[in-house]
Formats: structure tokens, sequence, C-alpha cells
């Protein structure tokens, strides 16, 4: 296996505010203090902790792996880090840690230094997991990206490596001609996990001779995700695991003829909600929003734009019906060039994804998609792997039901800065990070809900583009203690 390459870490000049929550994905190490003896009287007190080690799932290679269909040949990469002490204090891991990737029965180098971006490579047909233990298990992001601008295959992808979830909703794809969608799950666990894969569309449920497929521990399975959703024009895809719990992403790659129009990777939307919120919507002209109702019942969903000034509606009412169990689109009208966020409400839960094509004309060009995310309980972070291909890195930042200031901290050509965002109630914030290998956001003070993601460029001239949320980066947990009780 290559080595890694690292990024120093530079000490921050500005130290933060501790962030906790508690992640899938995260452990703690019993604390000290043990429970009172056989028959005494106890009461129960719950402290927060360090998570002592932390794990997410990267994709590896999603163009590769189904029988019977063409390999694409691509070389992702993994950008690895922790997050600096001065964004997790006053939390401070004790002794010594370790951060590796795993992918095939290889282990990366290790890398013992928080702060520090670690670039490690992926292998065809294989997942890779990469944890966090120890002094290091406090913080964790890791993100897969990859380049491609070739005859066949053009696009950048910028993809979060996640924790892995009992059901899922995938939203991405189309019916175009040349357009492929690829869903990859896995399995980090110890034993085989069934998945059950339905599809959705504009006229409802779509009837699939595929159903269910067994991922194996510790395993991977891509599947032609065609198969299911044929030549719909607005699939949405639910993945539902039995028996343990998986990871999910589905790759969108579009050859329009004999023009490659883009390809995009996006990750699970957030839970069906009467509210979904899109922090970062990236859009160069025309854009749509996809919409699925799991229930019975039709959606009559409402949208509009939350900017630096507050929420504006979408031209022409942004109001749209969805049948139960289909899917709908709402048009957005071309807009200028910029970093907006979208809120959708609801009076039944959907779940929501935006697309955004930066293709002009027939030439060759790119697209992304945006999902819906959820609002953060504590640190949210990204790393990037290095490229000699420069990266613009443009952060979204969205508060919702009540103001909020957040912290930014991010690492940009070795140098940290910090910035803190004064966001209004259902407004959002834009900040350039330039070519950054590693950001992170925390709430400092206010009780908005706080959403966060980051759109990707490459290039001046027929830009590549993607669309990445920021993951939860689990800093502390609960422990539960007993103690004696007191008479």
């Amino acid at each position: 296996m290559n080595r890694a390459r690292l990024i120093g870490p530079v000490r921050l000049l500005l130290t933060t505010a501790a962030a906790a929550g508690l992640v899938a994905g995260a452990t703690v190490s019993p604390g000290a203090g043990a429970g009172a003896g056989r028959g005494a009287a106890t009461q129960r007190a719950s402290t927060q902790q360090p998570v002592s080690s932390a794990a997410v799932s990267c994709p590896g290679p999603e163009l590769t792996g189904i029988d019977d269909v063409e390999d694409l040949e691509i070389s992702p990469q993994i950008g690895a880090a922790t997050a600096p002490l001065e964004v997790i204090a006053p939390v401070v891991p004790a002794g010594r840690g370790v951060l590796v990737s795993r992918s095939a029965g290889e282990v990366s180098n290790p890398l013992r230094s928080r702060g520090a971006t670690a670039t490690l490579p992926t292998t065809d047909g294989v997942a890779s997991e990469v944890s966090s233990s120890g002094a290091m298990g406090p913080g964790l992001a890791a993100t897969q990206e990859w380049a491609a601008a070739r005859e066949d295959l053009r696009g950048l992808v910028t993809v979060p490596c996640i924790a892995p979830g009992s059901e899922s909703w995938l939203l991405a794809g189309g019916g175009d001609p040349g357009r492929q969608e690829r869903l990859v799950l896995t399995n980090t666990g110890a034993n085989e996990v069934t998945v059950d894969v339905e599809a959705f569309g504009l006229r409802g449920p779509i009837v699939s001779p595929s159903g269910s497929t067994v991922v194996p521990a510790r395993g991977r399975v891509a599947l032609l995700a065609d198969a299911v959703t044929g030549d719909e024009r607005s699939p949405a895809i639910r993945v539902r695991a039995n028996g343990g719990s998986v990871s999910a992403v589905l790759t969108d790659t579009w050859l329009d003829g004999s023009v490659p129009a883009g390809a995009e990777t996006t990750v699970p939307t957030a839970e069906p909600s009467t509210r979904q919120v899109i922090p970062a919507a990236m859009v160069s002209g025309t854009a749509s929003l996809r919409i699925a109702v799991p229930g019975p019942d039709q959606a009559v969903v409402s949208a509009r734009f939350l900017g630096p000034d507050g929420a504006t509606p979408l031209p022409g009412g942004g109001v749209v019906s969805v049948g139960g169990r289909s899917t709908g689109e709402l048009a957005v009208p071309s807009l200028p060039e910029s970093m907006y966020a979208v809120e959708l409400t609801s009076d039944v839960p959907v779940v929501a994804s935006l697309f955004a094509s930066w293709r002009k004309g027939d030439i060759r060009g790119d697209f992304l998609w945006a999902p819906s995310t959820e609002a953060a309980d504590g640190l949210l972070g990204a790393a990037y792997p290095s490229s000699d291909v420069p990266r613009r890195r443009l952060l979204s930042v969205v508060s919702t039901g009540a103001p909020v200031e957040a912290r930014v901290t991010w690492s940009s050509k070795g140098r940290w800065s910090t910035r803190s965002l004064a966001i209004p109630q259902d407004s959002s914030a834009a900040l350039d990070l330039g070519d950054a290998e590693s950001v992170w956001v925390q709430r400092a003070s206010g009780t908005g809900q706080v959403r966060a993601a980051v759109g990707t460029m490459m290039g001046t001239v027929e830009r590549l583009v993607s669309v990445s949320p920021l993951a939860p980066s689990p800093v502390t947990s609960p422990v539960s203690r007993v103690y004696p009780a007191s008479f």
C-alpha cells in the first residue's frame, strides 16, 4: 500500500469551545468508578467522556465491482484527520492514539498527530474503513474524492465517509440515455446483512425483479441501480438493512451521446421529516429539487431560499404537490452563479435533494447533487486528500429556528484560520476556504439548528463541481456510572 502523505498541524491562534454529541460509530472508554456492592442501594448518573474510538466507511472506487458491467477506471483518494486540540477544547484526550485506514486486509501507515491530514489510497472493488482510537478518537472526519476529464467520463466527486445506518434514502439519477446509477453498500460489521432495495418514481413504487441482497461481513456490494429504477426520470431509492446496518452511496454518471455530461456520488438525505434543509445548493443556471414521499398520503411541499438576509420565496411560489409513495420535481429558475441554501416544508414527512447542472449547452460539463442534512448536535468536520490540481472549497453554514454564532476552523496550505459567523434565524452564511485540507464547524452560542456542507470546484473553464455535507465528528459521549445511594 502506498505510504500516506501527511500535512503537518499548525497550532491554532484561537481556542474554541467544546463540541459534544453522541454519533453512531463512536465508543467511549468506561471511566473510573465501580458500582456499589451487591445488595446495596444504588443510583445512576451520566457524565461526558472523550470518545475512545470512532470509525467511518468510505465506499472505495464506486465504478467498479459489478458483475457483467464494465468497470470505469478512477483513482479515488481519502483525506482523513482528527480535529486539532484547540477545536475540541476543553476536552483533552489522555495517552496515545492512532488513525488508520483498512482496506482489503491492508492497514495504512498510522497517523498520530491531531490536526494533520493523511492522504490514503483506495482499492478497486473494496471499501475502506477509517478509524481513530485512544487519544486520536475524538473528532474524526474523512472524505473520499476523485476527478476525471476523459471522453467517456467527466466529473468531480467529493463524498464524505459516513457511519452506517439501518435505513437510507438516496435521490439521484434519471432516465436520460447514457445515464447510469450505481449503488454501493458497505457492511463494516462482523455478520452479513440482508438489504432490501426499493425504488420510487413519479408514478409511485417501481416494480423490479431486484429485491434484496446480502452484504457479507466486512464486505461491499455494488449494484446497478438502473436494474431497479429502469428508465424512471425521477428515481428515489430506499435502502433498508435487516440484521445490522450498512453505509450506502449512489453514483450518477452521464454520457450524453458521445459527450461526457458529469458525475456525482451522493450520500443519504436527512431522515423523512416535515422540514428538510439543503445547506449547500451550489447553482450556476438551472436546477431542480427532487422530493420523495415515503408515506401513503400526498404531500404539499413549499420551498424557499435561506440567504445572508433571511428567507426568500422561490420565484413562481415554490410549491408542489407530490403523491404518496412517489417522487416529484420542483424546478428552480435560472439563478446567478452562487452558493444558496434551501428549506422545504411539507404537511407530511418527505426527503429531498437538489440537482444542479453546470453544463453550458451541448458541450461537456458536470453536475452535482446536494442532499438535505440533519441538524448537528455537536462538531461537524471534513478532511480532504491532497491533489496536484488545486480545488476551491466553499462552505455554507445554515441556522434555522433561532440565531446562532458558528465557529469555523480550517487549514489551507498548512495554515490554520478561525472565523466566527453570526447567522440570523433562518439564514445562511458562505465562506471561501480556498484549497482547504480540513474544516470544522461548531456552535459557539445561540440555539439555532446548525447544518453545513462544502461545495468544491476544480478548474476555471468548464469547471468540475461537487457538493459534500459535513459529517458529525463525535468528541464526547455520555457514560453511565452507578453510585451508592445516599440516605
